[in-house]
């Protein structure tokens, strides 16, 4: 299994010092994978026409560079794009032009219909199939982001391979422990339910190259239950910084986490990353070529 490179990043900020700790990781990524890092702002309307809104914007875009010219691991080269409009769209279109493989956003508050992952984030799932880093809102400390260390990686039917693959990567980059959750959610008690979950759990083993234990701790746990509230209990208990999950784009899927499921996440202080299923990549292509 090749690591992840992930060579064109983009970063949505909003220009507040929430964005801080969205700007900073991707820096961080950046360097990490000898990317390029592409720092966006979008306007929901028209640009700033008075002078005075101008140099409120212009200030605030400086700040952000200053930021990141002072970060110990800003090595990659970045670019900073200023757009106007429906930041949701802009982005996703954006992210489609550059061919992205990675975009870095913060998170929302939580909402029936995106859940953690916002308006942004669930235009980026359902229109790039570019999978989506969703950090936490969090005040900036004045310090850079500590590698991700215990990492939380939740499989299931139809969408574990890519979701693995890359948890398998950002265990590698930073040797961090990976615990991976396999949650049957069929509710079977069954004989046959044994056998599907004992062969989907072999599966997920033989994805796993012998060389991963070199530099990971692996740990195997198995629930049955909701897969979004057995995640955010394994969680808590194991106290992860970074939670690995696949989704389908759409709410309630069948074989992963629908957004409204994504939304329980926001219960836990950790990172997201949300790896789209190669059937919505697929139908997302063929939607594009239409």
């Amino acid at each position: 299994m090749n690591r992840v490179l992930l060579r064109q990043i983009v970063c949505a900020v909003d220009l507040s010092d929430r964005s801080v700790s969205s700007l900073k990781r991707a820096v961080q990524l950046a360097h990490l994978h000898g990317g390029e890092l592409f720092v966006v702002h979008v306007t929901n309307g028209r640009l700033a026409t008075t002078e005075s809104a101008q140099r409120t914007v212009t200030d605030a875009f400086s700040a952000l560079r200053r930021l990141t010219n002072a970060e110990p691991h800003h090595t990659a080269p970045v670019r900073w794009i200023m757009a106007h409009g429906d930041p949701a769209l802009e982005l996703a279109r954006f992210i489609r032009r550059t061919d992205a493989d990675l975009a870095v956003v913060g998170g929302a508050l939580p909402r029936p219909a995106t859940g953690i992952v916002g308006t942004v984030a669930d235009a980026i799932l359902r229109t790039t199939g570019c999978p989506v880093l969703v950090i936490p809102r969090t005040p900036d400390n004045g310090v850079s982001p500590e590698p991700y260390r215990e990492i939380l990686c939740g499989v299931s039917s139809g969408l574990s391979t890519p979701t693995l693959r890359y948890a398998l990567s950002f265990a590698q980059e930073s040797e961090s422990r990976l615990t991976i959750l396999t949650v049957d959610d069929r509710h079977r008690a069954n004989r046959a339910d044994e056998d599907w979950t004992g062969s989907g759990i072999d599966g997920f083993r033989a994805q796993i190259p012998d060389s991963a234990r070199d530099w990971s701790v692996i740990d195997e746990l198995v629930a049955t239950g909701e897969p979004a509230e057995e995640l955010v209990k394994t969680a808590r208990q194991i106290e992860t910084d970074l939670v690995v999950v696949g989704s389908t784009g759409t709410s309630g899927s069948d074989g992963g986490l629908g957004s409204v499921a994504l939304g329980a996440l926001a219960l836990t202080n950790a990172s997201v990353l949300i790896v789209p299923s190669p059937a919505l990549a697929r139908e997302i292509d063929a939607t594009l070529a239409v």
